[in-house]
């Protein structure tokens, strides 16, 4: 039995329908059970490529007058069966099972982290940090441990976004006072509690797991046959530059021993999926309901967690950490783009689709050369290999 064979509980995982139900009536405080035509349906395809998410519809049997019980809930479960499609997506029929089993250990080291995090953010319970209300939090006890998750409130009325979308200036406000704000309440966390999450070494481990050369030449062959000729110089321009990027990961796991490059506890996985926002009343205006997946928090430079999401208003020295992470954070957000290239939509809106996606991946890799060559010039010394 493993994280990365398929099961018969929900969703494929090892997570049983009584491992749930137990957790909600005791976070509940009912006696309450789920009837016969509760319903999980997997809403995390394309969110995500280390848990199963599943909406729970629990059909409630047996509850008081006077009870008032969810009538949906989130439960996201640690699990490598998305790595399949992670690997199809790359260009690759799947992992083996030796690389699986290594992964094994980041899955639980990042669910774990994740929990961590929830359990922070409860504590911390700011008003400019908003997060899913939380009903139970389970950990990995250990490396053999294959029930881990987090069940948390359903949030409705979400307002998707795809990775080609963009966010206006005012509306991303709110996400970066909620990031920075838990970077600077975090300021305040013991050693003991800082161990619980990565440091910038990790950057050099999931590098080498998830980015080794096998990999990356699978994913370079997949942007060959999406582009085709049409952009063809663009991308033998941009696939030496990632790869020189990936050499200087030791420079990043230690940029903190650079002036001016400050360790800060960072989300680290920002993105359209990972902020649920609703629509204001005008229709235009987004409202950020949560900010989700927090299972890559831990200690990075300040300004790194902004590169996915800010092009200005930075100071000068997280200016500099934006420029100089820019290709790095590239290279990790192409690979997250690809997916979308083949959307479930059909007729002109799939090409539409695909094609908004492909002028995202454009611009990105065009803004990579210009980053680049900035940072060729201004950090000569770091950018040694």
């Amino acid at each position: 039995m493993s994280l990365y064979k398929p099961s018969s509980g929900l969703l494929e995982t090892h997570v049983t329908w009584h491992d749930v139900e137990e957790e909600m009536q005791k976070a509940l405080g009912t006696n309450a059970v789920f009837g016969p035509n509760k319903k999980a349906t997997n809403i995390g395809d394309l969110k995500g490529f280390m848990s199963r998410i599943a909406l729970i519809d629990p059909d409630w049997q047996g509850t008081s007058e006077d009870e008032k019980l969810p009538e949906k809930f989130a439960v996201k479960i640690s699990s490598q069966i998305a790595h399949a499609k992670l690997a199809s997506v790359l260009g690759s029929e799947g992992f083996d099972e030796a690389k699986l089993e290594m992964l094994s250990a980041f899955t639980r080291k990042f669910h774990n982290q994740e929990v961590e995090a929830y359990r922070h953010l409860m504590k911390f319970n700011h008003p400019d940090i908003p997060y899913t209300k939380v009903y139970a939090l389970k950990s990995f006890s250990n490396e053999t441990d294959l029930k881990a998750y987090i069940i948390s409130d359903f949030v409705p009325n979400v307002h998707c976004m795809g990775m080609h979308q963009s966010i206006s200036a005012n509306d991303i406000t709110q996400l970066i006072r909620g990031v920075a704000t838990f970077s600077a309440l975090a300021q305040s966390f013991t050693e003991e509690e800082l161990s619980k999450f990565s440091g910038p070494e990790m950057m050099e481990s999931a590098f080498a797991q998830f980015f080794d050369d096998e990999q990356m030449d699978k994913m370079f062959g997949s942007l060959d046959a999406i582009f085709g000729t049409e952009h063809k110089d663009l991308l033998e321009k941009v696939v030496p530059i990632f790869r020189y990027y990936k050499t200087l990961i030791k420079n990043f796991a230690h940029i903190q021993e650079n002036p001016g490059f400050k360790l800060v506890l960072n989300h680290n996985d920002l993105w359209q999926a990972n902020m649920l926002h609703s629509l204001k009343n005008d229709r235009k205006g987004l409202k950020l309901e949560a900010i989700i997946d927090w299972q890559c928090v831990g200690r990075g430079a300040a300004g790194s967690d902004m590169v996915r999401v800010l092009i200005c208003c930075l100071n000068a020295q997280l200016h500099d950490s934006y420029n100089i992470h820019f290709p790095l954070m590239a290279m990790i957000v192409v690979p997250m783009i690809m997916p979308f290239l083949d959307s479930h939509e059909t007729g002109e809106e799939k090409e539409k689709y695909r094609e908004e996606n492909i002028v995202k991946l454009v611009a990105i890799m065009e803004d990579v050369i210009d980053y680049h060559a900035k940072n060729i010039e201004k950090f000569p010394t770091f950018m040694k290999v």
